[in-house]
């Protein structure tokens, strides 16, 4: 019998807590989810991975907001297409 597992990653999922929110912490948590997954896969197990990006559209429009003085808003559709250009 075929298993199949939805994982919804991305968003909270990839913050450990409020002190590991860097990019390498980032990195260091999808490496980990990474080996997981081939886990999965090796115990036969059908792997669909979706993505979330909440806490991280947060980041780029936070960004925004503190520069305002300086450049224009980013808007949301732009922030989600950064998302998208970073994660490839």
């Amino acid at each position: 019998m075929n298993r199949l597992a939805v994982l919804a990653i991305g968003g909270n999922v990839l913050i450990g807590d409020r002190l590991h929110e860097s990019i390498p912490d980032l990195y260091e948590m999808v490496c980990a989810l990474a080996e997981d997954i081939g886990g999965m896969l090796e115990s036969g197990w059908n792997v669909v991975v979706t993505q979330g990006n909440g806490p991280q559209i947060g980041f780029i429009l936070r960004r925004s907001e503190i520069s305002l003085a300086e450049v224009p808003p980013v808007p949301m559709d732009y922030a989600g297409a950064d998302i998208q250009g970073a994660v490839g």
